[in-house]
C-alpha cells in the first residue's frame, strides 16, 4: 500500500507542509481562516452609485456594510408583488407612501435593502432627495420563494435591529403571509421580532399601525 510520506511528495508540494499534517498516511487540510471582508460604509455605497461603478439593469442592496446581488424576479413573484401594492395603494390612500423595490436607507446598521413594498410615512417634499429612513418606515413587505430561508436569514434580523415595527414575508413556497412584530434587540445584540402571526389565503390581514387596511390574501397567494 502507498502511504503519503514527506520524501514521496513533489518537491512543489513539501513547502506547504506547513500547512499540512500527515495523519495515518493521508493529507489532512489544516482549517484556513477565513478572509476579511471588506464593508462599505452608506456613504461609500452612494458614491459608487453616482460614479457609475454598478450596471444600470444590475441588482445590487447593501446589508451591514456588505454589498449582494439580489435574486431575479419571477412571474409569480412580481405578480404578487402587484396584488399587494394596489390593495395598500386603495387602502392607505393620503395616509402613507407606497414604494415598490426601491431602496430603504437603515443607518443603525449601515444596510440600504430594496424591499418588495414599503409602507412609509408621507412627507411633504416626497423622497425625491433621499431614501425613507427607519423612523419614517411603518411595514417592510418581502415576498420570498426559492430563497425563503436566505431572505428570512439575511433581512429578517436586519430590519427587527432597525427597529422596523412591523415586517410582512408572503412566503409563496408554504402560501401564508407571516406577520412579524414588535422588534427587539437582546443585551447580546441579537435582533428579532418577537410576535410572528400567520395568514392563510382565505383570510384578511391589516399592517398593525392600519388596521382598517384590511388586506385580501386570496387576491395576493397563488392558489
Amino acid at each position: 500500500m502507498f502511504r503519503v510520506t514527506r520524501e514521496n511528495l513533489p518537491e512543489k508540494e513539501q513547502s506547504h507542509l506547513s500547512r499540512i499534517d500527515l495523519v495515518g498516511g493521508s493529507l489532512l487540510q489544516k482549517p484556513v481562516e477565513p478572509l476579511a471582508l471588506r464593508h462599505f460604509s452608506l456613504d461609500e455605497y452612494h458614491q459608487l452609485i453616482e460614479l457609475g461603478f454598478f450596471q444600470e439593469d444590475e441588482r445590487i442592496e447593501l446589508l451591514h456594510g456588505l454589498l449582494f446581488e439580489m435574486s431575479p424576479i419571477n412571474p409569480r413573484h412580481a405578480e404578487c408583488v402587484d396584488q399587494a401594492s394596489m390593495q395598500l395603494m386603495h387602502g392607505l390612500a393620503n395616509r402613507a407612501r407606497i414604494r415598490v423595490q426601491s431602496p430603504i436607507t437603515l443607518e443603525v446598521v449601515a444596510s440600504e435593502p430594496q424591499p418588495d413594498i414599503t409602507v412609509a410615512a408621507l412627507r411633504p417634499t416626497g423622497y425625491g432627495d433621499r431614501h425613507p429612513r427607519a423612523e419614517e418606515i411603518r411595514l417592510v413587505i418581502e415576498v420570498v420563494d426559492s430563497s425563503l430561508e436566505d431572505d428570512r436569514e439575511r433581512k429578517f434580523a436586519t430590519y427587527a435591529q432597525a427597529r422596523i415595527p412591523e415586517h410582512w414575508i408572503f412566503n409563496l413556497v408554504d402560501g401564508q403571509l407571516e406577520a412579524y412584530r414588535e422588534p427587539y434587540v437582546s443585551a447580546s445584540g441579537k435582533a428579532e421580532y418577537r410576535t410572528k402571526l400567520t395568514f392563510t389565503r382565505d383570510q384578511m390581514a391589516a399592517p398593525l399601525l392600519f388596521p382598517d387596511c384590511q388586506i385580501d390574501l386570496n387576491e395576493i397567494l397563488p392558489e
